[in-house]
């Protein structure tokens, strides 16, 4: 028999009562739910029947997950147990290392209460906005936040732990970046002035590693852990030319960040 649910007012809140599946402890169990609709109107909402439309969205997803039973895990659960784990095998460790910070830092305090399939587009933007409210970050960072939430939703519809089945059904594809989160500040590089006295200073101070460092950085570009990574014997005197194999991050040795590097 379809499930109709019950919906019920409370206050100057309507409120909609139903049965769904919980993941609890790997084993799917059958619990009662109560989700806010909408606040009271006593133009649009002021009846039960005037809410027709949004019990009819509510039940057609709680239809939808019935056929992915892991979207009724803990969204929490769902990170920390499958796909930051599979971040870790398939990606490098600064990036692993990247997505796990902002996760705990941003993400994690804010979806304690939501199972994986609670998510829409207007609850990321809801994170997204407290986010930029709490915190002083600009729209690169709250971009890099949606961008990990989409990469999970993503590996999910995959998988077949969320129900979706199109890019657009990914809930963090289309959430708004706040208004509220700053523009990022004008990046600016050294000049070839500002880099040569750089040098002169640390050769008068007989800084010689250091001077190695800093002219390798500026002059031929390559990124910070690839610059950690050259060796010696990779020097072509002759040539003129030094090749680039591998990337360090932090003591983990591994390979550039893309084949063109």
């Amino acid at each position: 028999m379809a499930q109709k649910g019950f919906v019920f007012r409370k206050g100057a809140s309507w409120f909609f009562r139903y049965r769904d599946n919980f993941l609890v402890s790997g084993v799917v169990v059958r619990k009662q739910k109560c989700v806010f609709l909408a606040k009271y109107d006593a133009d649009r909402y002021r009846r039960e029947s005037d809410l027709a439309d949004l019990v009819a969205e509510k039940l057609a997803a709680v239809r939808s997950a019935t056929k992915c039973p892991q979207s009724s895990n803990s969204f929490v659960s769902y990170v920390e147990n499958t796909w930051l784990p599979f971040v870790e095998r398939s990606k490098k460790p600064s990036t692993y290392a990247g997505y796990r910070s902002y996760w705990l830092r941003y993400i994690k305090p804010r979806v304690g209460k939501y199972a994986l399939r609670d998510f829409t587009v207007a609850v990321v933007s809801s994170l997204l906005e407290d986010v930029a409210t709490m915190h002083s970050v600009n729209v690169d960072t709250v971009g890099k936040i949606r961008s990990i939430l989409s990469a999970v939703f993503s590996f999910a519809m995959g998988k077949g732990h969320f129900p979706g089945k199109l890019a657009a059904d990914n809930p963090a594809s289309c959430a708004l970046i706040p208004e509220s989160a700053t523009q990022p500040k004008e990046t600016v590089a050294a000049s070839r002035e500002e880099v040569k006295a750089i040098l002169a200073h640390l050769d008068a101070e007989g800084m010689t590693l250091e001077r190695v460092a800093i002219a390798l950085v500026a002059y031929t570009g390559v990124r910070p852990g690839e610059c950690r990574g050259l060796r010696w014997e990779e020097w072509n005197r002759t040539a003129a030319q030094i090749k680039v194999a591998r990337s360090v991050w932090h003591a983990i040795e591994g390979t550039t960040k893309t084949q063109q590097s």
